[in-house]
């Protein structure tokens, strides 16, 4: 038809042609505003994702904090007991190295080496921890609580695909490292020291980069497999997709939440760890040489800086597996609009 009256046609933006005018629709009925969640419906600035870990991990405590201090409580005890039995599998060895101050020396920096190579690999439990946390973080959208039980229970049928992936990221990063050793050990057996050192700690720089890498790409898999439901295969694809744009943001955020929350909790474990270290000196000096009460101090001491660094540990890897969440929420957010199904769910939820 042709155009006759503007009041009383319209074009067709399909067809390109004019049409009869419809209807006009009628005023929307009165709706309450939406709830104000706990994490913001929108694409976040860089300090706010920082803050959105801190936030979720006040409002739900119980799969940020309890998840993380239940795992790791487990994961104490069971280096506990291994580290108790090799002690005393290698007693006579640990006298000799005491009473040698060079080789002490020596093994106590392998042991911090050790310690630093630990902390790297242990990043592998954050994507289980995060892939427990991300149906409360999806819930705080809409202000709603949720308990660790209902996140547990949430999260049926994905439970053991969580374990895989933390395992398969950490056997990733293991392999990394004992492939990057290959040539120095092989310069240590044919005894050339000096060159078996240098790219020795070449090799762990250089893994050191790699597990950053490696680590940032593969961020978000388990917030995907919590989030999305996905199988391992595809939600590292999904990680890998996400990541591709932002990756610079994406690190900063990361790095900068693991360093702050570190120092962090350094600051709050000081004073706690001063107090035992006085009261431990002040029973050593009562004990007046009494070989039971020091080693009874020794051991109540020792339980109580367990205690506190495992709960500390539980606090860190809580906040860091927010942080992932929060990051991950953002990325969707701004490469796929998620915020508009977030609104639109909100929507529907308080009709």
């Amino acid at each position: 038809m042709g155009r006759t009256n503007a009041w009383t046609s319209q074009v067709n933006w399909h067809t390109g042609r004019w049409q009869t005018r419809g209807p006009a629709p009628g005023p929307q009925p009165w709706s309450p505003p939406l709830r104000r969640g706990i994490l913001a419906k929108r694409p976040l600035t860089f300090f706010e994702v920082l803050d959105s870990g801190f936030r979720l991990l006040r409002f739900a405590p119980g799969p940020a904090i309890g998840a993380p201090l239940i795992v790791l409580s487990l994961w104490t005890l069971l280096l506990t007991a291994v580290g108790t039995g090799l002690a005393l599998t290698f007693l006579p060895f640990l006298r000799d190295l005491m009473g040698n101050d060079e080789a002490l020396s020596g093994f106590s920096l392998l042991a911090q080496l050790g310690s630093f190579v630990f902390s790297l690999l242990s990043l592998g439990l954050v994507h289980f921890l995060a892939g427990l946390t991300v149906p409360a973080a999806e819930a705080s959208f809409g202000a709603r609580r949720m308990g660790l039980a209902e996140s547990w229970r949430a999260l049926r049928g994905r439970r053991w695909r969580l374990v895989l992936a933390a395992g398969l990221i950490t056997g990733i990063d293991l392999g990394i490292l004992l492939v990057l050793l290959v040539p120095a050990t092989l310069l240590s057996l044919a005894e050339a020291t000096v060159p078996a050192v240098v790219v020795g700690v070449l090799s762990l720089l250089l893994w050191v980069c790699a597990v950053v890498w490696v680590n940032l790409r593969l961020a978000l898999v388990g917030t995907a497999i919590g989030a999305e439901g996905l199988r391992v295969p595809a939600a590292v694809a999904r990680s890998w997709r996400l990541t591709g744009r932002g990756r610079w943001r994406l690190l900063g955020q990361l790095g900068l939440g693991y360093v702050l929350s570190n120092q962090l909790i350094q600051l709050i474990l000081s004073p706690f760890l001063l107090v035992v270290t006085t009261l431990a000196v002040i029973g050593l000096a009562a004990a007046e040489g009494d070989v039971a009460v020091m080693t009874a101090i020794g051991i109540v001491v020792g339980a109580v800086v367990l205690a506190l660094t495992t709960i500390s540990s539980a606090v860190l890897f809580g906040y860091f597996s927010c942080l992932v969440c929060a990051c991950y929420f953002d990325a969707r957010m701004r490469g796929e609009g998620y915020d508009l199904v977030l609104i639109r769910g909100e929507e529907e939820r308080s009709a």
